[in-house]
């Protein structure tokens, strides 16, 4: 199987103020569901810890397993600021979501914050992953499985995009400047949406520090897809919500969440 994208660099080092995840709802519904299951959790791609640390805060026992050196050192930082009992609580692992080995049957619940699925290009890597939190969950185990639908794009009516600017954030502490930028192609039928970013850090008269470019590309599965899938890796009972709330996806639902059980 190819390399994995990773995440470094500014990316990585200024993925918490740049990314919109925080713009999802989704720690309360994460919350939710894994306080109805007892065990462990493994939080599959976690990052820099945005869903992470608010478990292990709220008491559970909590597994990190990232492919970016650099995101994990960011969340071994944010976790030295917590108490020792939420460090006790916490291990960070790197490893390779398609395959991992953390103990066969060990975890009560296993998330896949962030969309981090998508990243997943090809079937049998899709495949590797979700046979792998199979083996990894216990008994009445659960895997919550998040994806988000480009609509936006498919809806734009052009198959492309140059870079346009899409955040900018000031960093105070240091007097500059963060500005990011993001072009796109879109191919629908193949379900698949290649993504051209492009980072700035300019010092407070806007001059130009420093910059990064990155390309990655991610792929959306519609929900009975997903859940052919999901049922031939070995899961039984599949329920399907929309936008992090409790209710089955819209036909524009942005985010269809995937909860497989044991």
């Amino acid at each position: 199987m190819a390399k994995m994208y990773n995440y470094r660099g500014m990316e990585a080092e200024r993925y918490d103020c740049l990314d919109e995840l925080s713009d999802f709802e989704d720690l309360a519904f994460f919350q939710w569901f894994v306080d109805a299951v007892e065990g462990p959790v493994l939080d599959l791609g976690c990052g820099t810890g945005r869903i992470l640390l608010p478990l292990a805060e709220a008491g559970k026992e909590v597994v990190g397993l990232d492919g970016s050196p650099a995101m994990l050192e960011v969340c071994a930082q944010r976790l030295e600021d917590c108490d020792s009992g939420v460090r006790e609580r916490v291990t960070l692992v790197e490893g390779d979501m398609r395959d991992f080995d953390l103990g066969q049957g060990r975890f009560g619940s296993i998330l896949v914050p962030g969309f981090s699925i998508q990243m997943l290009l090809g079937d049998e890597e899709l495949d590797a992953c979700l046979a792998c939190c199979r083996r990894h969950l216990k008994e009445e185990g659960q895997l919550i499985l998040p994806t988000h639908m480009p609509w936006e794009m498919i809806w734009d009516g052009r198959k492309r995009s140059p870079l346009e600017e899409r955040k900018r954030v000031e960093l105070e502490e240091a007097r500059e400047l963060l500005v990011a930028y993001q072009g796109w192609e879109i191919d629908p039928l193949q379900q698949r949406l290649d993504l051209k970013n492009r980072i700035e850090r300019l010092d407070e008269k806007g001059r130009l520090l420093e910059a990064e470019d990155k390309e990655m590309s991610i792929r959306w599965h519609l929900p009975h897809e997903m859940m052919m899938r999901l049922a031939e890796a070995g899961f039984s009972d599949v329920s399907v919500y929309g936008d992090f709330e409790f209710e089955p996806p819209e036909a524009d639902s942005e985010s269809v969440v995937f909860l497989a059980r044991v």
